[in-house]
């Protein structure tokens, strides 16, 4: 087997180019009776850039290496959040506006609305608890009327008639 020898590959010397205005190089003539002495052009001092770090919104804010959010965010006027990405039959969503929050499910049903003005809500499901504190509560379309502040219940008729009442008349 032999041996593979490598070798240098020599680069013969140029002379330096005459100044034919293709390269920029200032000259001096003056200074030597015997031919041109070339010289660098003076390039002024340039300073680094001031290097600019997202320190404050990254490390303050948010931490990105356990996902949490570690102080309050401002919405502009349109600003809001989505959770998921809505796919029909696949996925539902999440968003979160200055004007409440809305859920809907894979079929596109909205679930539940929290609305931010008025403050009504609506739930499509079940809503379970081990205690409701409400002024009033009405049932179906307001059928039965559950009355806190006057400690009655009043069932009422098509007509909106009231047909019984138990409690304080």
């Amino acid at each position: 087997m032999s041996t593979k020898i490598y070798t240098p590959t020599v680069i013969a010397d140029a002379a330096f180019p005459a100044s034919d205005g293709s390269i920029a190089i200032e000259q001096n003539v003056a200074a030597s009776p015997g031919g041109a002495i070339y010289t660098q052009k003076d390039i002024p001092d340039q300073s680094f850039p001031t290097p600019r770090i997202a320190v404050e919104l990254l490390s303050t804010a948010l931490n990105t290496r356990s996902k949490k959010i570690l102080q309050e965010f401002q919405f502009t006027q349109s600003g809001a959040i989505q959770v998921g990405k809505y796919e029909n039959g696949v996925s539902g969503d999440l968003r979160i506006s200055p004007n409440g929050i809305v859920a809907r499910n894979q079929s596109g049903i909205t679930t539940f609305t929290l609305d931010g003005d008025s403050g009504d809500a609506f739930f499509a499901g079940t809503i379970q608890s081990n205690t409701v504190i409400a002024g009033v509560v009405a049932v179906g379309d307001s059928d039965i009327v559950i009355d806190g502040e006057s400690k009655r219940i009043v069932f009422y008729d098509e007509s909106n008639i009231p047909v019984l009442v138990i409690g304080n008349a």
